[in-house]
């Protein structure tokens, strides 16, 4: 890795955001920030959403990159970011195909801060933007095994891991992964917690959807996420819309024909209750 490249990414929260508010002041970009008010960093730093917006005059389509969705997940997003807004040849490749880029820097700032996959209430973000006035989703495997997954003894007796062992075998280890993983509303100490009401990340990044999202006939969105698949490799997760199924031919054509639609045989991750993807089609 070059010093150029290196210097991209950041050691801890507060210098990721250094880096990207003096890169986005250099591209001439204009920047707004979501003050998470309630709570500080770990360096008892100021917690914020940043939105970086590069747009052309006469541009019809909007590209947002976000970073942070899983708070600790941020730190390779961040680093994108930022060498998105220091590659000139890129931002000149965007103007002249009057693309619009909106960066949001650090949807959950507080995970991202103190090093957690998580928000300031144990909620999951990727989890969290469902619709809370309808009945949430169920997940009654996830209360089968919560008492294993996260026992009151740390680390785990060897009774609660032979349980653990056993229900896997029972039931099987891809629903094991489903039950963990889908997202769960009851036990708010638990994994993937997807709350109760919608969080400040996700009222937030609402906002910022509601507004930018509806000057544009086009929309793409890349999330950056980590820690799923072999090393070094990131997999172009596809979720798409209620049409999911008819709008893969188009994201194969601009993505590229190694997009992995969610939930398929060989994907990464399991089809989830709330991702954030689902704000952009209500938003757009």
């Amino acid at each position: 890795m070059t010093d150029a490249l290196r210097s991209q990414f950041s050691t801890c929260y507060a210098e990721a955001r250094t880096k990207l508010l003096a890169s986005a002041e250099a591209a001439n970009a204009t920047v707004e920030s979501h003050v998470l008010d309630t709570h500080t960093g770990a360096l008892g730093e100021t917690l914020a959403t940043d939105t970086v917006l590069i747009a052309p005059e006469g541009a019809e389509n909007l590209l947002v990159i976000t970073s942070g969705t899983h708070g600790v997940e941020g730190f390779p997003g961040s680093g994108c970011q930022i060498g998105l807004l220091r590659d000139a040849n890129m931002l000149g490749i965007a103007k002249a195909n009057r693309v619009a880029i909106l960066l949001i820097h650090a949807v959950n700032p507080h995970g991202f801060s103190h090093i957690r996959r998580t928000n300031e209430d144990n909620i999951d973000i990727n989890r969290n933007c469902v619709d809370f006035a309808h009945p949430l989703p169920a997940n009654a495997d996830y209360r089968e095994v919560h008492d294993l997954l996260v026992p009151k003894a740390w680390p785990p007796t060897g009774a609660n891991e032979r349980a653990l062992d056993a229900w896997r075998e029972t039931n099987g280890a891809e629903r094991l992964r489903t039950a963990l993983t889908i997202g769960q509303y009851h036990t708010p100490n638990g994994l993937f917690y997807g709350g109760t009401a919608p969080s400040w990340s996700h009222r937030t990044l609402r906002a910022i959807l509601k507004r930018h999202l509806p000057e544009y006939r086009g929309i793409g969105l890349i999330d950056f996420h980590t820690g799923l698949g072999p090393s070094g490799h990131g997999e172009k997760i596809f979720i798409g819309g209620p049409d999911a199924a008819m709008e893969q031919p188009r994201a194969r054509a601009i993505w590229g024909s190694d997009i992995v639609p969610i939930g398929t045989t060989g994907a990464a991750s399991v089809t989830v209750s709330g991702p954030i993807v689902r704000l952009v089609y209500e938003e757009a």
